[in-house]
């Protein structure tokens, strides 16, 4: 009671505007979650007063935290998924080693040619291809068939800097496309592309490499050609 007269004299209430109640039990989950989100989870911070066993089961296993906790396993599975299926990036330093040592490349798919993503007859609008053929995502012998951004999404691609000047203008293709499209719309077609160059091929390179391929690109008098799919 005691307590209610002091939630009524502070004027403290609840979202819909009534004297709120306060329980000491759940304030002290209320204050753990907090503590929880401002350790960031860290249980060796986050466990003072109780062993990590306890504040684990009775304090970050509560209905607040939840959806966080949610988030986090999808965000893992999601980078799980991503690494599974990522080209390979290699920098001009990189692919001279690689060059010499083809056997040493871990990144390509069974049934791919090793020494085909070094070779520039194999490549493809986005990348080096090391199995057009070795039906990754069709029939063996049969062309791939996925679009060709789909190669920012498979193991049998190499991606090196002389692919730059493409990947750049695509992406330039896909944030102008950005403007025209519905977001659900640009997301489900474009976002996992997009996210592929931004936070994975683009800072793989140095910005010297980066700006060349822009020079490249501005300078190269036919320009970069975009297949019709992309546009459909």
């Amino acid at each position: 009671m005691l307590v209610d007269a002091w939630t009524r004299r502070h004027g403290i209430v609840d979202d819909d505007g009534r004297p709120l109640q306060l329980l000491f039990s759940r304030l002290r989950k209320t204050h753990k979650a907090l503590w929880y989100l401002k350790t960031e989870g860290h249980m060796a911070r986050f466990a003072v007063g109780h062993t990590p066993e306890v504040a684990a089961r009775h304090y970050a296993d509560v209905p607040a935290l939840r959806p966080l906790h949610q988030a986090t396993v999808a965000e893992a599975l999601q980078d799980a998924v991503s690494s599974a299926f990522a080209p390979l990036v290699l920098t001009p330093e990189q692919g001279e080693v690689w060059r010499g040592h083809p056997a040493t490349i871990a990144n390509v798919s069974s049934g791919s040619d090793p020494d085909a993503p070094l070779v520039e007859e194999q490549d493809v609008w986005l990348a080096s291809c090391g199995g057009f053929y070795a039906g990754v995502h069709g029939e063996a012998g049969a062309p791939c068939p996925v679009p060709f951004w789909g190669c920012l999404e498979c193991s049998c691609a190499v991606i090196t800097a002389r692919k730059l000047p493409a990947i750049l203008s695509f992406l330039a293709f896909i944030e102008d496309r950005r403007r025209g499209l519905p977001a659900g719309d640009w997301r489900t077609k474009f976002g996992r592309a997009h996210a592929r160059i931004v936070n994975q091929i683009l800072p793989s390179f140095s910005d010297t490499v980066i700006e060349n391929a822009r020079e490249s690109q501005a300078t190269d008098e036919s320009p970069i050609y975009l297949p019709p799919e992309s546009l459909q």
